[in-house]
């Protein structure tokens, strides 16, 4: 860890002390502390979770910062080395229709290590299948491919920050334990969920049940989670839901039982007022988001 990072530790818990809900875990003066109702919570691990200061969209900010995650990805921003044996979940950017959707493994980029700087690594792996319209999010052209990895790399250099932190100040291990059993919480099912929206564009939007892509904006999906109901009675809904068997036949349902009005991104990016749009999308993740991937992170390497 920099002498940086330590003494931001050092100075920030000194001069602003923490939340008394937060006596275990390290305090950040720049995220907006807020404890969930425990009546919010599906599981005991939640209302645990609840107290060390996660959030309710804990699954939907991890599965988002998931979805593209791969080994070099995690050497550079979070400075652990790994194999593609490391049980980080992640959405498969094979659109194939017999590729499997969400692989138990964070894979291999294979990136091109004749540049230094991970900027032109992942540029060059976009242009290097540029032609290949089945990789990578669906119905996104060049230009879009670009910008989501650009944009991914900015959620994972914000959260690496957290994470550093956190390693300089340990979370306990039932806390890590409740956070990796993806399971048995909600981080798997968003994942779930995500690669079927990004595979199928439009199929949550209740336009054309069973039939993704058909939708009133049937061009993309809006990678920012749009459905955005953190509530009981729809996270109850995801996590009993059976992502599992034929393809065809878990659409049809996914497409009828998850319908949250989600069309997708409606706008390509092709001029300046588009990107100005896309801008604003990136500018309002926030960086309790972040916090809440630097915990899964922290969380799962400790294991390695």
């Amino acid at each position: 860890m920099s002498l940086t990072v330590a003494l931001l530790v050092c100075l920030g818990a000194e001069a602003l002390g923490r939340p008394d809900h937060l006596n275990d875990s390290p305090f950040f003066p720049d995220l907006d502390w807020a404890t969930p109702d425990p009546e919010e919570a599906l599981s005991e691990c939640e209302v645990f979770m609840y107290g060390k200061g996660m959030r309710s969209n804990y699954g939907m900010a991890i599965a988002h910062r998931l979805h593209s995650l791969t080994v070099e990805d995690i050497e550079y921003y979070f400075g652990v080395s790994v194999t593609e044996d490391n049980g980080i979940p992640t959405g498969n950017m094979d659109m194939r229709p017999d590729a499997q959707r969400v692989l138990p493994y964070a894979p291999l980029a294979i990136y091109d290590e004749g540049f230094s700087s991970m900027g032109l690594k992942h540029l060059d792996r976009i242009l290097r299948h540029m032609d290949e319209k089945l990789l990578s999010i669906k119905n996104y052209h060049t230009l879009e491919k670009v910008a989501h990895t650009f944009h991914m790399s900015e959620l994972w250099s914000r959260a690496s920050y957290y994470f550093h932190l956190l390693n300089a100040n340990p979370l306990d291990v039932s806390m890590c334990g409740c956070i990796t059993d993806v399971s048995n919480n909600d981080i798997l099912p968003e994942i779930e969920l995500l690669a079927l929206k990004i595979k199928f564009p439009g199929i949550t939007s209740g336009a054309a049940p069973g039939r993704p892509g058909n939708g009133a904006c049937p061009i993309n999906y809006a990678y920012n989670n749009t459905h955005n109901d953190n509530s009981v009675a729809y996270r109850r809904i995801l996590r009993d839901f059976d992502f599992s068997g034929d393809e065809e036949d878990v659409i049809d349902r996914v497409a009828e039982e998850l319908d949250d009005h989600d069309e997708g991104e409606c706008e390509h990016l092709d001029d300046e007022r588009a990107w100005a749009k896309w801008r604003r999308g990136f500018k309002i993740m926030n960086d309790y988001d972040n916090y809440h991937f630097a915990v899964y992170m922290h969380c799962k390497i400790r294991e390695f």
